[in-house]
């Protein structure tokens, strides 16, 4: 070989050697059907083989070990090809990912066969599991696939009874005096009529707002401005509490925010409505605006009247 050509090879060769341990990170495909009779015409079936990922290839009825075998000669990408009763089990040799294209013909105990194309894959689209039916409508597939539409029925099943849930809540809300307050507090026309005492501030590191106090009949209410001032990451209200400053008892507290995510520099209104207390004259509360997980993204107003 040419010098100049043997050192680009070589070059490759290293370079090829030093992507692989990243490409051989990615997460396989888990399941893959095989349905032999929906194949275009003069295709053969194919696995996905990747480097060190094993494959369990299941058939419909038993194969025979002696008929299954690599139809070229000389050395095996697979450091073991085993057959027990329906399953044939791959391993890849470390090596696999250098071969080319191979077959591999099978053969069933009834004599019948099919040759499957082993193809070279990256480990993310490697077969890691594959049935092979003889066409849709054998016993097989009739099960997988009623397996499927099973698993499909129990999430519609599940969406279903999550859509009953909110619709409940929504028809409950719409006779609830605190969160016709709310939402009315939430719209900046209607707000300024009623917000008329000078706002509050609190705020920490990446969060600031604005808060006011309303009292409208028989409930109190905070009304928070709030901007996010991250650079890279949306607030979003994780739960909106107040809390006794004496007791920590949890008052019942309707909380409504628009919108309910604020964009990196964006700003928005979080609103929190309770009962007012008989005691509201005498006790201090603290509200609490919690963000998603992080202490940092969480406000507090404390020794706030109701």
């Amino acid at each position: 070989m040419h010098p100049r050509a043997l050192a680009l090879s070589n070059a490759a060769v290293v370079l090829l050697a030093l992507l692989l341990p990243r490409v051989t990170l990615a997460e396989p495909s888990p399941w893959r059907p095989i349905v032999l009779s929906e194949l275009p015409p003069g295709h053969m079936a194919e696995l996905r083989i990747s480097a060190g990922v094993p494959i369990v290839v299941r058939f419909e009825s038993e194969l025979d070990p002696a008929g299954t075998r690599l139809r070229e000669k000389g050395p095996s990408p697979f450091e073991s090809l085993d057959v027990s009763g329906r399953l044939l089990l791959l391993h890849p040799s470390a090596s696999a990912w250098l071969w080319p294209r191979m077959h591999l013909q099978v053969r069933r105990m009834d004599g019948t066969g099919l040759t499957l194309v082993l193809v070279p894959s990256p480990p993310a689209l490697a077969d890691v599991q594959v049935d092979v039916f003889l066409h849709p409508f054998s016993p097989g597939a009739l099960r997988v696939a009623l397996e499927k539409v099973s698993a499909e029925h129990e999430a519609l099943k599940l969406q279903y009874a999550s859509s009953q849930d909110e619709l409940a809540r929504y028809r409950d809300d719409e006779f609830n005096v605190d969160v016709a307050i709310a939402v009315l507090l939430l719209d900046d026309e209607a707000s300024s009529h009623l917000v008329k005492d000078k706002a509050l501030e609190v705020k920490n590191a990446d969060v600031r707002a604005l808060a006011w106090f309303v009292r409208l009949a028989g409930r109190s209410a905070y009304v928070f401005f709030v901007m996010n001032r991250h650079r890279t990451e949306s607030w979003t209200l994780g739960q909106g509490a107040i809390l006794n400053d004496r007791t920590r008892e949890s008052l019942p507290v309707i909380v409504r925010a628009r919108p309910s995510v604020i964009p990196p520099g964006g700003s928005g209104r979080v609103v929190l409505v309770t009962r007012t207390p008989p005691s509201a004259s005498k006790a201090r509360y603290e509200v609490q605006l919690q963000g998603p997980g992080d202490p940092r993204w969480q406000l507090c107003y404390y020794g706030a009247q109701l």
